[in-house]
């Protein structure tokens, strides 16, 4: 019996000691916000895509992720990055904005390009991380 208690003493430290701990994601996700407002968007959505191989349903990485590929002039997998983000959490009320500032961003994109013959890109993304 003593060899038994002994040993749940001798591993509950380790079982606690990773209680303290943010998980591995959040700290991730933090990273990825720091390389954001650090201007850094290929270090961030690194960040981000390692949260989504751990947690791949995380809808703040997902939507993370989109600001960062519109950052970076990736328009399409932006696209699928805000439209997974909102299968996962239709109602976040951040990633619905940040989405409908996207979809008007390249609304007027197309606008600008059929009537100035020019092809102006999307003004840089107003959408929020979190």
């Amino acid at each position: 019996m003593k060899k038994y208690t002994f040993l749940a003493l001798a591993i509950a430290p380790l079982f606690l000691s990773g209680g303290c701990r943010p998980p591995l994601a959040s700290t991730a996700l933090a990273a990825g916000i720091a390389a954001a407002r650090a201007d850094n968007w290929e270090e961030a959505a690194r960040h981000w895509q390692d949260v989504l191989v751990r947690e791949p349903g995380s809808a703040a990485a997902h939507n993370n992720l989109a600001v960062a590929c519109e950052k970076r002039g990736a328009w399409e997998e932006a696209r699928r990055e805000y439209e997974a983000a909102l299968r996962l959490d239709p109602d976040n009320r951040a990633i619905k904005d940040n989405f409908e500032r996207f979809k008007a961003r390249q609304e007027a994109a197309r606008e600008d390009k059929g009537t100035a013959g020019g092809g102006r890109r999307p003004a840089g993304p107003g959408g929020r991380t979190r």
